[in-house]
């Protein structure tokens, strides 16, 4: 390690500095400009001849080649000029990747001891859960629900992991004890729900509305035990009635049989008695006729009826005034 120290200081101190000085290129710029200037002002305005313009054409042709020659010899003045840079970007650009070596080796054993510390700190923060973090609610809070990235920075110690974990588990085992404590028959349901998202106030939102619902279920179902028991008794009062009015009527009928049967038996009774009255009156033949007097009191129908039956039977009879 101090080996690799001194090291790094003596890259430190050999620094790679460019230094630079200014090359000089020259051109007799003025010169030419003159001599362009001078043609141009000699052939603005100018009438042509046929004479002229074949001098005219050849004077073209003339400034055609030293155009040319120009671009000619500035092209390989700069190819001249670029020389040196070239080979200098050449050798830079080779220092340049000889720089990624080191670099790569130095982080690659910077990036394997910090794997190897994240190792060590999952492994830490896995012990921690196991310790921390009771089996019931695991299944709530598994590990890497919970699991927070910055936990693995250097800089966050145990104590802190340990702080935060138990208040996850803290708060979710109370949570939990809350939704428990309403002794709800859909408790099962809202641990359900709150498993999903570890929201107390949405599992209580689940309670209240399952509770309402029941409520409006029972309240539905004890009208319709009301309206049958009401149905039920005006059933009964019907059939009581009907009852009571058949009773009524057999009671009647039994009284007017009763009564037609006693009727019945005093007209019969009557009959018989009447025949016998009138057996008695027949006279017998071996017998003589007596003059008998009788005060009876009678209907004028009955009257009649008598004295037709009187009639027929050979008696004798007379109204007595």
């Amino acid at each position: 390690m101090r080996r690799q120290k001194e090291r790094t200081m003596t890259m430190k101190e050999i620094t790679a500095v460019i230094t630079q000085e200014k090359a000089k290129i020259s051109c007799n710029f003025e010169q030419v400009k003159q001599a362009i200037q001078e043609t141009l002002a000699e052939y603005r305005g100018a009438v042509f001849t046929e004479d002229s313009k074949t001098y005219a054409k050849k004077h073209v042709a003339s400034l055609r080649a030293k155009k040319k020659d120009l671009q000619d010899n500035l092209r390989e003045a700069k190819k001249e000029y670029m020389k040196p840079w070239d080979e200098f970007e050449g050798q830079a650009k080779e220092l340049i990747s000889m720089y990624d070596e080191p670099i790569d080796l130095i982080n690659g054993q910077v990036q394997a001891f910090e794997e190897n510390r994240i190792a060590k700190k999952k492994e830490l923060i896995h012990g921690l859960y196991e310790a921390l973090v009771p089996e019931e609610l695991r299944s709530y809070i598994p590990l890497d629900r919970i699991y927070n990235k910055k936990w693995e920075n250097a800089t966050v110690k145990e104590k802190d992991i340990r702080g935060e974990m138990s208040g996850i588990a803290a708060k979710t085992e109370k949570d939990i004890g809350t939704i428990k404590d309403t002794e709800s028959d859909a408790v099962d349901g809202a641990l359900s729900v709150y498993r999903v998202k570890l929201d107390l106030t949405e599992a209580l939102s689940y309670l209240h509305n399952y509770e309402r619902q029941k409520q409006e279920i029972l309240a539905k179902e004890q009208e319709r035990r009301r309206l049958e028991e009401e149905e039920r008794i005006r059933r009964e009062e019907r059939e009581k009635a009907l009852a009571e009015q058949r009773a009524i009527e057999e009671k009647e009928a039994a009284a007017r049989r009763e009564e037609l049967e006693k009727e019945q038996a005093i007209e019969q009774a009557r009959k018989e008695a009447t025949q016998e009255f009138i057996d008695s009156l027949i006279p017998d033949s071996a017998e003589e006729s007596e003059l008998y007097e009788y005060r009876i009191a009678l209907s004028a129908d009955a009257k009649n009826k008598l004295e037709m039956y009187m009639d027929s039977i050979g008696i004798e009879w007379e109204v007595i005034s």
